[in-house]
């Protein structure tokens, strides 16, 4: 049920002028039309990183990785690192280095990757999900896992949760300045990234639509999606809680508006729902939570689907073991189709807790890390088998 229109939605500051919005959108196209995307990566391939980027995970480095190619890298990959306990610094300073790099990135084109070699793996720079909604409301709920469904059914009725679609410029600026930009301060912190709230006004807000979750007659929570003139695809793009609030987030609130998005794209003749992307390690929280969807898997649209990264080890070492077993890989297999990869050895088990099937990922391969690493310089040490 829709809850009804909540007061404030008219009172709208001033906004930008015709030839600003026209730049906005310009620039918007320039990171998501896939008609640019050839272009955009002929850009990007010539403004490749003038040093490596190191990130080391502290303390005293037991994992030194190095990043190098495509300037993507350092929004993308990085901040994921620098998640799971990783520090990023810039080489090529005149500062001697340390030690050499235990691992190697590199952001290259996807024309350049060949097959791997020896203990190297070639990735999607990023992945991207949709959920087809186009065959009705049965075909989706079968979609979705049965324990999904129940746990959002028992939320709902327990918080009496509704939905509401905002109107106006006010329901933009409430959604940006006390949902939005709050989430991503206290989620993600310093490498906390979003829209500009110019170019997310004029290029989602203006052309898409604004859902807010409602509960107690209030607005607790909201989701921005962009939606093409055809309306055929809803996707995903801004969310946030009030004030940033854990309580809503860990409460399901975001569970709840990724549902209502489903349900009113399926209502209103969309073909699919675009729930966004991620880096491609299966231990992203993004790719854990957006699994339960049951959503295709498959290469980004935009300029990312023409970029690759490959990871390759330089030095087998216990830090290193337990790096990549925490951290199966979605890779690029034979054919260029998608597989997930889980490392292994003796003392660290695969990491099947992390689930992967999704339409898109044609299988699960279990790659032991003594054949991986075979031939490389190694350092011995306690086995861990932690989970950084």
């Amino acid at each position: 049920m829709t809850a009804p229109a909540l007061p404030g939605d008219l009172r709208a500051p001033a906004r930008a002028a015709a030839p600003r919005r026209a730049a906005l959108r310009a620039r918007y196209a320039w990171d998501t039309d896939p008609r640019l995307a050839p272009l955009r990566l002929r850009w990007d391939t010539a403004l490749r990183t003038a040093h490596p980027l190191t990130a080391c995970s502290p303390p005293r480095s037991p994992v030194r990785l190095r990043y190098t190619g495509l300037r993507d890298g350092a929004r993308h990959i990085l901040p994921f690192l620098a998640r799971q306990g990783v520090e990023t610094t810039a080489e090529g300073t005149g500062a001697p280095e340390e030690r050499p790099p235990d691992i190697e990135l590199s952001g290259i084109p996807a024309r350049q990757a060949g097959p791997p070699g020896p203990a190297t793996v070639v990735l999607p720079f990023r992945i991207q999900f949709a959920v087809p909604v186009g065959d009705g409301p049965e075909a989706l709920r079968a979609r979705i896992s049965d324990r999904e469904r129940r746990a959002f059914a028992a939320r709902r009725a327990a918080a009496q949760w509704t939905w509401h679609v905002g109107t106006g410029p006010h329901a933009f600026d409430h959604f940006y300045e006390h949902m939005h930009l709050p989430t991503m301060r206290r989620r993600h912190g310093a490498a906390a990234r979003s829209l500009p709230p110019g170019l997310a006004y004029e290029c989602l807000f203006r052309r898409g639509i604004l859902f807010f979750l409602v509960q107690d007659g209030a607005r607790v929570a909201g989701v921005l999606c962009a939606r093409p003139r055809d309306g055929r695809v809803l996707t995903m793009r801004l969310l946030g809680v009030l004030d940033g609030a854990r309580r809503y987030y860990t409460g399901g609130a975001v569970r709840a508006l990724t549902h209502f998005a489903l349900e009113w794209a399926c209502e209103n003749g969309c073909a699919s729902v675009g729930l966004s992307g991620c880096e491609p390690f299966l231990s992203k929280g993004i790719f854990q939570f957006k699994q339960r969807f049951h959503p295709e898997c498959r290469l980004p649209e935009d300029h990312f689907g023409g970029k690759r990264l490959v990871l390759r080890v330089l030095r087998d070492t216990p830090a290193v073991r337990d790096f990549l077993t925490a951290n199966p890989l979605v890779a690029l297999g034979d054919g260029h189709g998608l597989e997930a990869l889980y490392f292994h050895d003796a003392d660290r088990p695969p990491r099947t807790d992390l689930a992967w099937r999704c339409p898109g990922i044609r299988r699960a391969r279990h790659v032991p890390l003594d054949t991986f690493t075979r031939g490389l310089p190694r350092e011995d040490g306690p086995p861990r088998g932690g989970r950084p």
